[in-house]
């Protein structure tokens, strides 16, 4: 498609959008940035297929769609306890963020879970300086297309020097049992763990399997100095559902965060991370895993900028994928000529278990630096048919030797999940999901 054509067809979607769907009242600070998000759609418009970074995803037949915007009200701790997740232990408190609102607050051991009214009263210059301030958020189209909608904010706050032995553990539906039909939310969380702390969030994603809902998500990640963040987001949602989350997270210096990204029952899934390392010897451990079948898509895109000396980052995505399902894999790592004694490697190994299922990789590195250690792969390939007749020959049936080398292709990214029992939880979950038991976690 030329230039020119494009550009119409991205104000074009742009403006059917914002002129089928009008903003729900809000909170003043979600208010306050709403004029600016329009006018920057309206200059930009929206991002349609087969532009660069939507080669292999129909993000505009998607948001084409005749969607109902979510008008279920905020549900009392009781009514949330309906959608408790399976995926939990009994040392993790739970929180609920259903139909893009967020059920009653949670405060204890020195942090704020909750919503943005009462985070807001609490800590009103805190939540003003922190709010959709990232540089990234002003430039990403689905992040303001977000901030134009959402209607509500959870925001998981860590106070300097607060340690968290055990994970928040936040469950997250696109919709209640109070919406009808299509129903599309824009749901939104603030994560920030202030310096010299350590906090873990677990992010549980589902959906309602029979109908078809959707989201435009976006979290924004603020890791002061020396602090420790780790964020666990596992997708069990519905095969007729539309996942777009935009990740956003910003380092200082000495700080280290980890992400992993599981991707286990999804419909078609659009993740997209923004990394910003400002500090000096801050460290990101950015990781993926796709379990597809059917005809499931998942785009993982990321985008690493080193912005100081001495950072390091690491990415590892891994896919595996069935039936006629397809994936895809953009990243980039950037490197400003300042960022000295970088070190950033990038990964993307691919599993193939048919003949119709399709992997697109697009590894890239730009890099202004000369004393850099930087490298980035990229792998796809069937299971080991060696391996295969090895294991056969030790007594092993075929189907259980197939399971046991997709487990083990699996298991580095997992293994980079260090709280046990959600690892242990979620190993079991995919195991089960291969050999065709019922394995979801609501």
């Amino acid at each position: 498609m030329k230039k020119s054509k494009r550009k119409e067809a991205q104000l074009a979607l742009a403006q059917h959008f914002l002129s089928q769907y009008q903003p729900a009242p809000t909170h003043p600070l979600l208010e306050r940035d709403r004029a600016a998000a329009r006018e920057y759609l309206q200059e930009r418009g929206l991002p349609i297929y087969r532009e660069e970074d939507y080669q292999y995803f129909k993000i505009d037949e998607w948001l084409s769609k005749e969607w109902q915007l979510s008008s279920a009200p905020r549900l009392t701790e009781a009514e949330a306890k309906a959608y408790a997740c399976r995926l939990t232990y009994p040392d993790v408190v739970q929180a609920y963020l259903i139909g893009g609102k967020v059920a009653p607050s949670v405060e204890g051991q020195g942090y704020f879970a909750g919503s943005i009214t009462e985070f807001a009263s609490k800590y009103p210059e805190v939540a003003e300086r922190y709010y959709n301030q990232m540089p990234s958020t002003k430039e990403a189209r689905l992040t303001q297309l977000n901030s134009l909608y959402n209607e509500d904010l959870f925001v998981y706050y860590i106070p300097e020097g607060v340690h968290l032995p055990s994970p928040l553990h936040l469950i997250h539906y696109p919709s209640s049992s109070k919406d009808q039909g299509q129903t599309l939310t824009f749901p939104r969380i603030l994560v920030i763990a202030e310096a010299e702390s350590e906090a873990t969030l677990h992010f549980c994603d589902h959906g309602k399997h029979e109908e078809a809902t959707g989201y435009i998500g976006a979290i924004e990640i603020y890791v002061d100095r020396g602090a420790k963040f780790s964020y666990f987001n596992i997708e069990e949602s519905s095969t007729h559902s539309l996942r777009v989350m935009e990740t956003h997270i910003q380092q200082a210096e000495d700080s280290t965060v980890i992400v992993d990204n599981v991707t286990v029952q999804n419909g078609a899934t659009r993740n997209n991370f923004f990394c910003d390392l400002v500090g000096e010897r801050a460290s990101i451990d950015l990781d993926g895993l796709g379990v597809l079948d059917d005809a499931k898509r998942l785009d993982n895109w990321c985008f690493i900028r080193h912005s100081s000396p001495n950072c390091h980052s690491d990415q590892l995505f891994k896919y595996t994928m069935n039936d006629t399902s397809i994936g895809s894999f953009c990243g980039r790592i950037y490197v400003a000529p300042d960022a000295q004694k970088t070190e950033a490697y990038q990964n993307n190994r691919n599993l193939l278990l048919s003949e119709q299922a399709k992997m697109f990789s697009k590894p890239q590195l730009e890099i202004y630096a000369d004393d850099v250690k930087c490298s980035h792969g990229m792998t796809t390939g069937e299971l080991n048919e060696q391996a295969i007749f090895y294991m056969r020959q030790r007594g092993i049936p075929l189907m259980e030797a197939k399971l046991m080398l997709t487990a083990a292709f699996m298991s580095d990214v997992l293994e980079k999940i260090s709280y046990l029992p959600l690892r242990e939880r979620l190993i079991n979950t995919i195991d089960k999901r291969y050999r065709g038991l019922p394995a979801s976690c609501q």
